[in-house]
């Protein structure tokens, strides 16, 4: 406790001392530096520095603290020899002597080494904190290695504490309020966490194994055109010295899953490898469902004819479930060819099946036409679906960096192979059908879609300093990007016998080849800070139906697009930044897949072949001041799209030509490119740690969308939505550790659609044993409720369509670890890689066309 106490109060003079000596005076010496550790070379935050003439280095004439990168700037006001001593916990104190002089006044030591004090470490307890927020140039990036509770917690949880990121009731993540993003992992993206599969590889990937979360809310030229509004990058721990470690993990939950794996990463000599293997089983209880479609009377057209539909309401009760086991890993492997050359291979692998099964009852009763007095019934029937996919995706990286004898110049050439399969198979059948119905759909269906993306991309890199605090970066790029959806759909006709009754579109095949080139120019002066850049970017486009080449089509693209990106250092831990960057967004294959999903009969869904690329306008003002109790992050941004990406629903009215007609009256639901979208969104962090055991922390925000598509469908839409997310967390005596915490989101806006709150809260109590190796976790989400409530409206011309669903929320959760082995030497990893981020979908938590479900 002593220790402690002295330590508190060390802070405190430094502090001080710091304030006291630089509060006034000329300026004459100036010495500045980073203090790192000798093995590992990363920066020894807060390290403190006792300044000291050499004839008398009893007697400091000037203390300082580093900054939590380590870094260092004092000034000196007489000339002479001195001595600088470096402590910190855990570290043997380290000395250093220069001398100062008329024709020497700056000294920049560069990298001063400290080395581990192995003894003190066994002896002594930290519990001082490190600040778990960092903000750079280009990007703010939360540590999890620093946060206690990422020991025992999956990343997806880690997820809600990183600012601008929110995670909601349904596990749909958000960046900036927006699903508009892309996760990366190491600076490249993967499959593995795309679309839907994100949060469920996210959950059962321990936090432990992730080093840092990276968010890129302003993307500079070395990223994609036509790529996101904002990044999430995944950097991996990478702590694997000479030797070995790894960990070994499980889990349980009581709503029906359970898991476990293990990562191991180990190096020897100049070979490094690092590797992480997760499996989970889930199988959800049901959920029930009650949705009711009211429709007005209403004329339309088929042929010469006119026709009336009346006015109906359709009532669905219905429950479904799904179940079905994935598993995923990645494998990273680099060989220091010399102190020059390196070269680093990794491997993303993803697997997984699924199984959905869905019942309905429903009826629907013409209200135009009565009996006396009395609603008559249209048609009712009982529907029982069941579909099995399975999906996947295998991503390989190659990358060769190459550095120079001058300091941080860099060439890297890359190569990505890229293969996402996702194959469903459906079947339907109706019992107890009364009235009349589609003839289609009054037998038993049976449909089959396979659908996959394939990807090649090479790419070259090159940065060099250009003078003092000058960097600039250039590159190339190639991608060739094949799509593909291929549909069989058969019915049993009245004789029983299984008849082809596919759409002629259904064999669609996509490609693009997107060539890019570009240049970026970053420069820091005293307290400022600018990045810049430009990327120019050609696409070739073409679309391909193997039963109608009448629709075939194809197109081409040229693009330059600019970012800037301009700080201002206030303080030691304070800064503003103001960036630009335009983004162009292509529509990934669910948004293009013209698969016809009719599981649901009077709910349709397909995507569109024939979608625009977005092009959004982007500005973001942030402040940010972190220090070792008090940290804070506020931004401000505004977004602009011309031609919006949007999810739309109409009431089906084909013309009698179309194959669709026979869905007329159904519910159908597409995308288009429907106006223009506008956001402006305020985002705030906050995290204050009044005692070294305690922690409060706070993640929200606020914004204002407005939707127009007069144009397009009559129809606008604008409104405000917020969401926070807050706990505290407690590290106890005897290595245990509470957490609790909460959340709230209002609902989001959407054009044509509104749906109820999300809310929810949880605890978790972990402790460590065996020396930390052991850690055990009991976690509880939701406590005080057991199913949840959810609520959604989707209102359209002549049509108001409700839902509401009944999902179990309480949950307990069982997770155990064992971490083992020793090391001594890091393995190295490239510093540039490929980035493809052009591709919507990634984000989306939405499938197209080829969604299976209820």
């Amino acid at each position: 406790m002593k220790e402690k106490l002295l330590y508190l109060m060390l802070i405190l003079f430094v502090s001080a001392s710091v304030f006291a000596q630089t509060g006034g005076g000329s300026v004459a010496f100036t010495i500045k530096g980073q203090v790192v550790d000798s093995l590992s070379n990363e920066s020894v935050p807060y390290a403190t520095l006792r300044i000291a003439l050499a004839s008398a280095p009893q007697n400091p004439v000037k203390l300082l603290a580093c900054d939590d990168d380590g870094k260092f700037t004092a000034t000196m006001n007489k000339p002479g020899k001195y001595v600088m001593t470096m402590e910190s916990l855990g570290k043997v104190p380290a000395k250093k002597t220069f001398t100062l002089s008329e024709s020497k006044k700056v000294v920049n030591f560069g990298k001063l080494f400290m080395h581990d004090d192995t003894q003190q470490l066994k002896e002594v307890t930290v519990t001082a904190q490190k600040p778990l927020v960092k903000v750079e140039v280009d990007k703010l990036t939360y540590s999890l290695e620093d946060d206690p509770e990422a020991k025992t917690s999956n990343a997806l949880e880690m997820f809600r504490k990183v600012p601008m990121v929110t995670v909601d009731g349904e596990d749909k993540i958000q960046l900036k309020g927006s699903s508009n993003y892309k996760i990366y992992m190491n600076g490249k993206p993967s499959n593995l966490l795309s679309g839907d599969n994100a949060s469920d590889v996210l959950k059962s990937m321990p936090a432990s194994s992730i080093k840092n979360i990276e968010v890129i809310t302003d993307p500079g030229s070395k990223y994609d055109a036509e790529g996101v509004g904002g990044i999430i990058n995944i950097i991996t721990t990478k702590n694997a010295l000479q030797g070995y470690t790894g960990t070994i993990r499980a889990n349980a939950s009581t709503l029906g899953s359970f898991g476990g794996g293990g990562y191991v990463s180990m190096k020897a000599g100049k070979f490094g490898i690092t590797a992480n293997y997760g499996y989970n089983y889930r199988n959800s209880p049901w959920n029930d469902t009650y949705s009711m479609r009211d429709e007005e009377e209403a004329k339309y057209q088929q042929g010469d004819e006119t026709f009336t539909r009346p006015s109906s309401l359709l009532n669905e009760h219905g429950r479904s479930k799904n179940k079905g086991p994935f598993q995923y890993g990645y494998l990273e492997g680099s060989y220091e060819i010399d102190t020059l050359n390196l070269l680093s291979v990794g491997v993303n692998l993803f697997r997984g099946k699924s199984t959905n099964l869905s019942e309905l009852i429903a009826d629907k009763v013409n209200r135009t036409d009565l009996t006396n007095g009395e609603p008559t019934t249209m048609y009712s029937y009982k529907r029982y679906s069941d579909s099995k996919g399975t999906f996947g995706s295998t991503d390989v990286n190659v990358d060769f960096q190459h550095s120079t004898s001058k300091k941080d110049e860099l060439l890297t050439l890359s190569y990505r192979f890229s293969q996402s399969p996702n194959d469903n198979e459906g079947h339907s059948r109706l019992e107890d059908l009364e009235g009349v119905y589609s003839q289609a759909y009054r037998y038993p269906n049976w449909n089959i879609n396979d659908a996959s993306t394939t990807e090649h991309t090479a790419q070259v890199d090159y940065t060099t300093p250009l003078f003092k605090d000058q960097t600039l970066e250039a590159g190339v790029k190639y991608i060739n990007r094949q799509s593909k959806s291929n549909t069989l759909e058969q019915v049993k006709d009245s004789l029983n016998a299984w008849q082809d009754i596919s759409q002629r579109n259904s064999d669609f095949r996509h490609t693009q080849h997107i060539y890019s080139a570009y240049l970026g120019y970053m420069v820091k002066f005293n307290k400022f800070g600018a990045k810049a850049g430009v990327r120019a970017e050609g696409t070739s486009l073409n679309a391909g139906f193997a039963k109608a080449p009448e629709e075939n089509f194809k197109t081409n693209y040229f693009d330059v697009v600019p970012n800037a990106t301009l700080t201002y250092q206030l303080d030691m831990s304070s800064q503003l930044r103001l960036g630009y960057n335009m983004r162009i967004q292509r529509p990934g294959i669910w948004y293009l897949n013209p698969y016809l999903n009719n599981i649901d009969p009077q709910r349709i869904s397909q995507g569109n072949p024939n979608l625009d690329s977005e092009k959004s306008n982007n500005v973001n003002f942030n402040f940010s001041k972190f220090a070792q109790k008090f940290s804070i992050n506020a931004s401000l941004s505004y977004t602009f799209v011309n031609n919006a990406i949007e999810r739309y629903t109409i009431i089906a009215n084909f013309p009698e030509s179309d194959p669709l007609s026979q869905y007329n009256g159904a519910s159908y639901s597409t995308y288009g490119n429907m106006g223009k979208r506008q956001q402006v969104g305020l985002f705030l962090y906050g995290s204050w740690n009044p005692v070294p055991l305690f922690r409060i922390y706070m993640n929200g925000g606020l914004d204002y969308t407005n939707i127009d598509s007069k144009k397009a469908l009559g129809l606008t839409k604008d409104g405000v939505a917020g969401r926070i997310f807050a706990g505290t967390q407690f590290n106890l005596p005897k290595d245990f550790r509470i957490n609790l915490h909460g959340g709230y989101f209002s609902p989001w806006i959407q054009l044509q659609g509104k749906q109820s709150p999300f809310y929810f809260a949880g605890l978790n109590i972990s402790k460590d044993f065996l020396k930390k190796k052991l850690s055990v976790s009991l976690g509880a989400q939701n406590p005080f409720w057991k199913t949840m409530k959810m609520e959604s409206t989707t209102t359209g011309e002549g049509f108001v369509d409700r839902s509401t669903t009944w999902r179990h929320a309480r949950e307990f959760r069982l997770s155990i670890s064992y971490r083992f082995g020793t090391m001594k030497g890091q393995i190295k990893k490239v510093r540039r890689g490929i980035s493809n981020d052009d591709s919507k979908g990634g984000g989306e938590g939405n499938s197209g066309g080829g969604e299976q479900g209820m």
